[in-house]
C-alpha cells in the first residue's frame, strides 16, 4: 500500500487477510505484546567475592591441609618419603597445566558451568584419595584433583575480570586474595586436628565435605559473567592463536613475568624456609609456623591497603612503586646469604627484614598485575587468566625445585633464588610494562 507506513500496513492486512499472509507478503510483524524484560547485569557483590575467593582457596585448602599427615600416609601406605611426597609434585604439576584447558573451557561454554564441573570432579576425586589403598593411587587420585581445583581458580579471576575494570578489578581481587590468605593460615591447624582425632582418610572427606558446600553455593549464588558476543569457539587452532596473540603483548607479557617472578619468589621461600629455619637456626615446627603465619598476616594487610587505595592512586601507579621493594630486599638477602655461607655470623633476624617486605609485596603485586593485563582483553580473559596461571606455577615451580636441589645446609641457595627474582621482577615491570601502560 503505497504512502502507508509498514507498520499500518500490516495491522490492515493482518485485520483483512491475518497474520500468516501479511507475513508471506513480507510486511514486518510486529506484535502488541511487551518485549522480554533485558536481564540484568550481574554485579560483584560481597557475597559473590566471598564465594570467588572460596573457590580460589581450593589450592591452599588442598595442599596445607594434608601436609601434617604425610609422615603418617606413608606408614599406612607402605610407601616411602619420596613416594608420598609424589603425591604433592602431581598436584602442583596437574593445577599448573590444568589451567590452559579451564581457560579457553570457560571462554567457550561459560564461566558458570565450567566452575560446577571442575567442582564436582574435585568432590569425586577427594571421596577417591580418602579410600585410595596404594601410594601410587594417591598420586594419580591427587593429579585429577589437582585438575579439578585449578578451574575455580582461573574462572575465579576471570569472573572478577568480567564484571569490573582496572582500577576497580584490582580492588576486589585484593580483597578475594585477603579472604584467601586465610585458608593457609587455618588449613595445617585443621589438618592437624582431623589427623589426630579420626585419621589421614578423614582429611580429604573433610575436603570433598568443603567441596560439596562450595558447589552448593556456586549452583544457588553464582551467576553466568561471560557475554555471549564475548564467547570463543573452542578450537586447538583458535586456542593457539589467541595464546600467540598473548605472546605477542609486550605490555601483558610485562605484567605477566613481573607476576611471575614475585610469585616464584614466594616458592623459593616455601622450599627452602623449613629446612633453613628449622635445621639450620633450630627453630621449633611451631616457631616456624608462626613465622610463615606472620608473613601471611602481612600478606592480608597489603591486600587490604591495596583494596583501599587502587581506586584512589590507580592500579599501574602502585604496582611500579611495589616493585622496587622486592628488587632492593631481594639483592640485600642474597648478599647476606652469600656472608653467611661464607663466614656464618649474620643470624636469622637480618634475613626475616628482608623476606617480610618482599612476601608481603605478593599482595600488591599480584592483583594488580592481573587487573592490568586482564583488562586489555575481555574478548578472551579465561585465555589470559590461564597464561598467567600456568607461567606463575611452572616457573614458580622451577624456583623453588632448584632450592630444594641445590640446599647445602646453608641459606644462600634461597636468598639467591629469592634476589634473582626480586630483580627480574622489577625489570619486567620496567622494561616490558613502561610507563606509559
Amino acid at each position: 500500500m503505497p504512502g502507508v507506513p509498514p507498520d499500518l500496513h500490516f495491522r490492515h492486512v493482518g485485520q483483512t487477510h491475518g497474520p500468516l499472509i501479511a507475513w508471506v507478503l513480507g510486511t514486518p510483524m510486529t506484535t502488541t505484546a511487551a518485549p522480554p524484560p533485558i536481564k540484568a547485569r550481574p554485579t560483584l557483590t560481597p557475597i559473590l567475592l566471598v564465594l570467588l575467593a572460596l573457590l580460589s582457596s581450593f589450592t591452599p585448602l588442598s595442599i596445607d591441609m594434608y601436609l601434617p599427615a604425610l609422615p603418617v600416609i606413608a606408614v599406612d601406605l607402605r610407601g616411602t618419603a619420596g613416594d608420598i611426597q609424589l603425591t604433592l609434585s602431581a598436584f602442583m604439576i596437574a593445577f599448573g597445566f590444568g589451567q590452559v584447558f579451564y581457560g579457553p573451557a570457560g571462554d567457550r561454554f561459560g564461566r558458570r558451568p565450567v566452575i560446577l564441573s571442575g567442582i564436582a570432579i574435585y568432590v569425586v576425586t577427594s571421596i577417591g584419595c580418602a579410600y585410595a589403598a596404594e601410594a601410587g593411587h594417591l598420586v594419580l587420585l591427587r593429579f585429577l584433583q589437582g585438575l579439578s581445583a585449578c578451574g575455580g581458580v582461573v574462572l575465579a579471576r576471570t569472573m572478577v575480570r568480567d564484571l569490573a575494570e582496572k582500577d576497580q578489578a584490582a580492588r576486589a581481587m585484593s580483597l578475594m586474595m585477603a579472604c584467601t590468605s586465610i585458608a593457609p593460615m587455618l588449613a595445617p591447624l585443621i589438618g592437624g586436628q582431623v589427623l589426630w582425632f579420626l585419621g589421614w582418610r578423614a582429611i580429604f572427606w573433610t575436603l570433598a565435605a568443603i567441596g560439596v558446600f562450595a558447589l552448593v553455593a556456586a549452583y544457588l549464588r553464582l551467576p553466568e559473567t561471560l557475554r555471549p558476543e564475548y564467547r570463543q569457539p573452542l578450537v586447538l587452532s583458535s586456542i593457539l592463536k589467541r595464546f600467540g596473540e598473548l605472546f605477542r603483548h609486550r605490555a601483558f607479557m610485562g605484567y605477566a613475568f613481573t607476576s611471575t617472578f614475585q610469585f616464584s619468589a614466594l616458592m623459593s621461600f616455601l622450599s627452602g624456609s623449613p629446612f633453613v629455619f628449622i635445621e639450620r637456626y633450630g627453630v621449633s615446627p611451631r616457631a616456624y609456623g608462626l613465622i610463615f603465619g606472620g608473613m601471611i598476616v602481612f600478606m592480608t594487610i597489603g591486600s587490604l591497603l591495596n583494596a583501599k587505595f587502587a581506586p584512589v592512586f590507580g592500579a599501574n601507579k602502585i604496582l611500579r612503586h611495589a616493585v622496587i621493594v622486592p628488587a632492593i630486599a631481594g639483592p640485600a638477602a642474597l648478599v647476606l646469604g652469600l656472608i653467611e655461607a661464607r663466614y656464618g655470623t649474620i643470624g636469622m633476624w637480618p634475613f626475616l627484614l628482608c623476606f617480610g617486605p618482599q612476601i608481603a609485596t605478593i599482595s600488591l603485586i599480584g592483583p594488580n598485575s592481573m587487573a592490568m593485563a586482564l583488562q586489555r582483553y575481555p574478548h578472551m580473559a579465561g585465555t589470559a587468566s590461564s597464561l598467567m596461571g600456568v607461567m606463575q606455577f611452572g616457573i614458580g615451580a622451577i624456583f623453588g625445585a632448584i632450592v630444594g636441589q641445590t640446599f647445602d645446609g646453608t641459606i644462600a641457595p634461597m636468598t639467591t633464588a629469592m634476589g634473582i627474582a626480586g630483580l627480574l621482577c622489577f625489570v619486567s615491570n620496567r622494561l616490558l610494562v613502561g610507563s606509559r601502560n
